[in-house]
């Protein structure tokens, strides 16, 4: 049977906590440092409580350690790589080419997506080095998937939803180019989400203070099982800067996916162990995103970025139809139901996006707001992007339960008794009590109901009992607290198996492995931060290796982002659908500017720059 993961983000350890609750296979967390969400770190100590609850049902645990790093930084990377190792941890996620020149534990480590890997060759390279898994780009095609899959064992690893980055990851230099902050450092400022103006070589304008970068988010809800077909095998799940909310939601909605799939291919299955009950409806429309597309999956060229806002706007609820002061009268699309305490927005004449709260409904269409608001036209469309009724769902008590199927048997031994402990992740605990002064119960039918009934009282541990046997040679009468005291330690012995069980890694690396071709001179774009990395650069048959953009800013316009998404197509501009002929058109971000060309042969949209600033004067 072929496995299959959910990997769910976690910001900290209680997003860790949910992720595992709503269903996740294996969970994504960033460590005490060098981390690619500079924002989203976590101890070690909650790493270690992540992992020890992760563990029981056989979910795994990936800390990235995938940002470049200096060369003072190199050594501080390797030490936390092994103090991650003894907090439990799985996998190391990594970038940078310096950490494989020196030991690391026996972890499995992952390609982050930020080392772009593009070609088969690359995934063949990568699995000589020891690397287990890696990350795909948010840009493959399925056709590209399967040509990959087919000409390497290692795992593929795609992202199946939440934001999109408007570069490719690990060559973007946008932010670093106007900020200094470097998004291969972990501090990207998302300039793709700000306001820019497009402008023709001429200096006439195409888009004015409009978010031409901002792409919608991902969504693969309908593609998993081309993409298990296609060699996926860990599906992705974007946002370790979300809170639990998403994360429970996201989580939830994209197990029930898999798991439907799973119950018609007997070939498939999970990687972990447990079942997951939700007390709400998963509804990834109701939790943050840009609006869905599938990106360039099928490669369907369309334009994947929202013009008009960079944030959650949120579901379409209806329009309209009266407004009296602070109160707004809606005639509401079918199903939708406004509660106290709904978001709403909507755009005005000029699509600007504004919103309010609602402080009270008056009745099933008439909304209060305890604000002022400005005049709204009648027949404006509005948008939900919080309902209340649904949060308080997804954050109530109980609202995502994973539980184990726990067999228990008791047998009774010449002075005592001995309770075994198994569950479905295959491992067996057990407890012996011996009894001061054996004496036999009087009724061995209410013996058994006894043993029953108090052994499979588990409270609120992670296990539900689904099996219980009993084996009576003596019916010996067994106190209450020799009862709990069998209990307690049986599941104890059986949870610290599950956490000392770690597999063997053993990563083997090939002595003839020559970075792929298309690799050897990258410039800047090799990302060698530190002088290890050069020296395993120049090692695998790099060539001319330059420094990175971070650590030395090149003089003259470069590319500082590549792009699936094309500004060029958006605005009928395209040599090949529109056989309009080859133009460069110029784009404004914070008062700086890039030049914007097209690489039509990979259909791809390049921006170079900074340029001169006086372009348009």
């Amino acid at each position: 049977m072929r496995l299959i993961e959910l990997l769910a983000p976690a910001r900290d350890l209680t997003c860790g906590l949910t992720a595992v609750d709503s269903g996740a296979d294996a969970v994504y967390i960033g460590g005490p440092g060098f981390g690619a969400r500079a924002n989203a770190g976590n101890s070690l100590e909650d790493i270690k409580k992540l992992c020890d609850y992760a563990h029981l049902f056989r979910v795994k645990v990936h800390v990235t350690l995938n940002t470049i790093l200096t060369d003072s930084e190199l050594a501080a990377a390797r030490d936390l790589a092994f103090r991650l190792y003894e907090a439990g941890a799985d996998a190391l996620i990594i970038q940078d080419y310096g950490l494989l020149a020196g030991q690391l534990p026996p972890l499995e480590l992952h390609a982050s997506t930020q080392q772009d890997s593009e070609t088969p060759a690359k995934f063949v390279f990568l699995e000589k080095q020891g690397f287990s898994q890696a990350v795909l780009p948010r840009e493959m095609s399925l056709s590209e998937i399967r040509n990959i899959s087919s000409r390497t064992g290692i795992r593929l690893e795609a992202f199946v939803h939440g934001a999109l980055c408007a570069g490719v990851s690990g060559r973007c230099y946008l932010s670093c180019a106007l900020t200094g902050r470097s998004a291969n450092r972990g501090e990207c400022a998302q300039l793709c989400r700000v306001k820019q103006s497009l402008f023709r070589a001429d200096g006439s304008p195409l888009a004015r203070d409009r978010y031409l970068l901002s792409l919608k988010d991902l969504s693969h809800r309908q593609n998993l099982e081309e993409l298990i077909d296609a060699g996926i095998s860990s599906f992705k799940i974007e946002g370790r800067l979300k809170d639990a909310g998403y994360v429970r939601n996201v989580t939830a909605f994209y197990r029930r996916l898999l798991d439907d799939i799973f119950r018609k291919r007997p070939d498939l299955g999970r990687s972990s162990c447990g079942k997951t009950v939700t007390a709400f409806e998963p509804d990834i429309e109701k939790s943050f995103n840009r609006g869905f597309t599938e990106y360039n999956l099928h490669e369907n060229k369309d334009n994947y970025a929202n013009f008009d806002a960079p944030g959650f706007v949120g579901a379409r609820i209806g329009k309209l139809t009266k407004q009296n002061r602070n109160r707004l009268s809606f005639r509401t699309d079918p199903g939708i139901v406004l509660n106290n305490g709904d978001s709403l927005n909507y755009y005005d004449s000029r699509r600007e996006l504004h919103g309010f709260r609602v402080s009270r409904m008056l009745d099933s269409v008439t909304a209060e707001i305890f604000q002022e608001i400005p005049p709204i036209p009648p027949g404006t469309v509005f948008y939900r992007n919080r309902d209340a009724a649904f949060d308080r769902l997804l954050s109530g008590d109980g609202a995502a339960v994973r539980r184990l199927e726990l067999a228990l048997e008791y047998r009774e031994t010449a002075a005592g008794a001995i309770l075994k402990a198994s569950d479905e992740t295959g491992f067996t605990g057990s407890a012996e009590v011996t009894l001061p002064e054996p004496a036999p119960a009087k009724d061995r039918e209410l013996l058994e109901k006894n043993l029953r009934d108090k052994l499979g009282r588990l409270g609120d541990s992670v296990y539900e009992l689904k099996d219980f046997r009993t084996v009576l040679e003596h019916c010996w009468f067994m106190p209450q607290s020799f009862i709990n005291r069998l209990r307690r330690e049986a599941l104890q012995d059986l949870e610290n198996k599950k956490r000392a069980a770690r597999p063997e890694i053993a990563r083997t690396i090939s002595g003839d492995n020559p970075l792929p071709p298309e690799e050897r001179e990258l410039d800047f774009r090799a990302n060698l931060h530190n002088r290890s990395a050069r020296e395993f650069f120049i090692a695998h048959g790099g060539i001319s290796p330059a420094p990175s953009y971070e650590s030395r800013k090149p003089e003259e316009p470069v590319s500082v982002l590549v792009s699936k998404h094309c500004l060029h197509y958006c605005f009928h501009l395209c040599t090949k659908r529109d056989h309009a002929r080859p133009q460069k058109l110029y784009m404004e971000i914070g008062g700086s500017i890039f030049e914007v060309s097209t690489d039509c042969r990979k259909c791809r949209m390049i921006l170079t720059g900074p340029v001169k600033k006086d372009l348009f004067s």
